[in-house]
């Protein structure tokens, strides 16, 4: 448990992905092995405990895709389509339809899903037919329903054209894009986050841009839109220096811009 402010190596080689949640983190091995690591007070981690771990667990031997850490709660999709949930769920951000913790994993869909991501208290994922589906806390209206009622199982916000979802790990806001290279957001929006122009709180999702977006994230208050042009575009809390556009820490509503030539990145 000692912070360190220089990378160690946690295994030589082998991993395919990593992804982390607020407390805890997950990451997949090229043989489709899922491994988790960190705070499990919920469940989280997913190996039948609530037992912290230092070192990693593997929790699936094989066929695991992708995975999601949220602020005490993980999703991953096998690659039968499948979805699965473990962790806190007093929201039902797990989406089977309790506000039960899980300390094991629990499927959710059995087929058909192609990411998933999640966020504070609440989850996301998208199907391999376009279709956005969301469970969970809706405080913020952050399911995108044109509501602030919790779900306990999975409701659907797009019936289509959905090509990818931003990690919303760190926030009440979904944020996602369609075929037509369009951004959308919906949720929490007092620092102007979801980059509409407005600080104004949306429970149905806003076009953010148009046309033309690459990818898009969402942080603590803050988010960025990469664009096809390789220009970055960030909006929302300034505090820190969070949007890196050098201009004093106050809030912006609009989009803060980054100079072009950009070609990943995350938060």
């Amino acid at each position: 448990t000692s912070q360190r402010n220089l990378p160690v190596q946690i295994l030589p080689g082998g991993v395919r992905e990593g992804v982390s949640g607020t407390y805890h983190s997950l990451f997949i091995k090229e043989d489709g092995s899922l491994w988790t690591m960190g705070d499990n007070r919920y469940g989280q981690l997913g190996d039948g405990t609530t037992t912290g771990r230092k070192t990693p667990v593997q929790i699936v031997s094989g066929g695991v895709v992708s995975a999601a850490g949220g602020y005490y709660h993980s999703l991953y999709v096998k690659a039968d389509g499948s979805l699965w949930a473990m962790g806190y769920n007093n929201y039902g951000q797990l989406g089977d339809g309790s506000t039960t913790h899980r300390h094991a994993p629990v499927m959710i869909e059995s087929s058909g899903v192609s990411e998933a991501s999640a966020g504070i208290y609440q989850s996301f994922y998208r199907k391999q037919d376009g279709s956005l589906w969301a469970m969970g806390y809706n405080g913020w209206g952050q399911l995108g329903d044109g509501t602030k009622t919790n779900r306990t199982t999975p409701t659907q916000i797009e019936s289509s054209g959905v090509t990818g979802l931003a990690d919303s790990s760190h926030s009440h806001v979904t944020r996602y894009l369609k075929e037509d290279g369009s951004a959308w957001a919906a949720g929490a929006n007092y620092y102007g986050q979801l980059g509409d122009g407005s600080n104004i709180d949306r429970n149905q999702s806003v076009q953010i841009a148009a046309s033309g977006v690459r990818s898009v994230s969402s942080g603590h208050r803050f988010g960025f839109i990469l664009l096809e042009t390789g220009q970055l575009k960030g909006f929302g809390s300034r505090a820190f220096g969070r949007l890196g556009d050098g201009v004093p820490l106050a809030h912006d509503w609009t989009k803060a811009d980054i100079p072009g030539g950009v070609r990943d990145f995350d938060l």
